[in-house]
This record gives C-alpha cells, sequence and structure tokens, in this order.
C-alpha cells in the first residue's frame, strides 16, 4: 500500500519543554509517536528512546521470522503484528535499563502509538496514552484505547472531556515486563490515519478537531494540499500540553 502523503506536526504547548516526539518513516512503512514524562530533559530522552529503539529493531528485523526468536511469537499475530509486538519489548528493557539506578527525578518514561506497514496490514502496538484514529469514506473512528487514569475511573466519559486525567497506567521504562496491545488493520487506498500523542486533549476546540479532520478528507483535495489544511487545522488548536501528531495519507 503506498503512502500518498504525510504530514507532522510538533509543538511545546504552553510547557516549557517539549516532552513529545515522533519518527516517521514512509519508506521503511515505520511511524511512532511517543508522549515521555519525568521533565524537560529525561522526558524528551524517554520518548526518543522509545522511538529509537523501535525503529532500530523494525529496521533489523522487519519480514524476518527469526528477528522475534530471542523474544516471543504469538500465533494470532502475522509477522508484522510479532516484530512490531517484540520492537515494543526491545523498547521497554533498553529505557528500563537506562533508568536503573537512577533517583525518581533522573528517571523518564514514555507512552507511545507505534505502526508498522506491511503490504496494506498495519500493525499497532499502544502503550499508555497515545491516540489513533482511521478516517474512511465519510467516517472515523478510533484504533486503540488509552490505558489511562481517567478511562480507570470513568470508562464510558469522553476522553477530551477529561484531559487532566491522561496520567497512563502502563508505561515504557518503569517495569522490566510491559504487555502491548497489537491490533491489526487492513488499510484501503484513500484512508487517512491519525497519530497523536494526548496533547490533543488539551487543545481548544480539541472536541471539534476530529470533525475538522474529516472535513478536510471529503474535500478531495490532493495530497500536499490536504496536508497543509491538516497543519492549519492543527496549529489552530493552540494545546496547553506538548503535542506530537503525524497524519498519513493512502
Amino acid at each position: 500500500m503506498k503512502i500518498k502523503g504525510v504530514s507532522n506536526f510538533s509543538h511545546s504547548g504552553t510547557r516549557s519543554a517539549q516532552e513529545d516526539f515522533l519518527h516517521i518513516d514512509p519508506e521503511k512503512g515505520v511511524f511512532i509517536v511517543a508522549d515521555g514524562f519525568g521533565g524537560a530533559g529525561p522526558g524528551l530522552a524517554a520518548a526518543q528512546s522509545v522511538c529509537e529503539s523501535i525503529k532500530r529493531f523494525l529496521y533489523r528485523g522487519a519480514k524476518d521470522q527469526d528477528a522475534t526468536l530471542p523474544f516471543v511469537l504469538r500465533q494470532y499475530f502475522s509477522l508484522a503484528g510479532n516484530v512490531l509486538f517484540n520492537a515494543v519489548l526491545f523498547a521497554n528493557q533498553t529505557l528500563h535499563r537506562s533508568n536503573t539506578g537512577k533517583n525518581v527525578h533522573e528517571k523518564g518514561g514514555a507512552s507511545a502509538v507505534a505502526a508498522y506497514l506491511d503490504d496494506d496490514l498495519l500493525a499497532i502496538a499502544h502503550v499508555g496514552c497515545c491516540l489513533a484514529w482511521i478516517f474512511r469514506g465519510d467516517r472515523f473512528a478510533p484504533l486503540v484505547m488509552p490505558r489511562t487514569y481517567g478511562r480507570l475511573t470513568d470508562p464510558v466519559a469522553d476522553p477530551i472531556s477529561q484531559p487532566d486525567l491522561q496520567a497512563p497506567l502502563m508505561a515504557y521504562g518503569m517495569y522490566p515486563d510491559l504487555e502491548p496491545e497489537i491490533s491489526e488493520y487492513r488499510i484501503q487506498e484513500g484512508d487517512w490515519i491519525v497519530l497523536s500523542t494526548d496533547g490533543l486533549l488539551s487543545a481548544q476546540e480539541s472536541s471539534v478537531s476530529l470533525n475538522q479532520i474529516l472535513s478536510i478528507k471529503q474535500l478531495g483535495l490532493s495530497p500536499g494540499e490536504a496536508s497543509q489544511q491538516f497543519l492549519s487545522v492543527i496549529k489552530s488548536l493552540r494545546p496547553v500540553d506538548n503535542l506530537a501528531i503525524s497524519l498519513l495519507i493512502f
């Protein structure tokens, strides 16, 4: 499946420093958005570490059945899903080792949503509070379910209405074990995928941003024009929290 357009945006919001990070590589089919925490230094370093580790594992192990052997092989995932699953375990182990021996003010952690595209199959690994949606035709739907304190306390609440409760219940770098959620989807030509940190939920007008994105999609613009319109909408939202977001146009 060919990616026709990509649009990325990163902003610190009203925070003093940016702790979110992303790595988007359409040629390799690797897409990662990470939301770091732990302060300006440790948080950003954690987000970068997660992106770099997942990227390195996928670049080395994609399409290679043996790449999963040091870790685990799940029969109910495709090869793409298995390689991505193990990339997440590798990234967590790497960051956890980096945190070992540090005091609480030196440790950094991260949520992340990572995707790997194998032909028309998109495997997504989700840990923590990041977000992902698919826009198809005249509809959109979430692709992941955030594991957050807000979701724990009120699972029926709209996460956009409770941005202050987005603390992740699971994160990279905190413990040696991790259980990412893996989802796999068949992508169709014309689909849009949006990957984002939870900073989108802190933005003014965030409750209408998804509908605005859908409206742009329905205009039938070229990928380049659609990407510019997407960026205009996201920039106008004025996020309070850090934000990193990517639009993938198929």
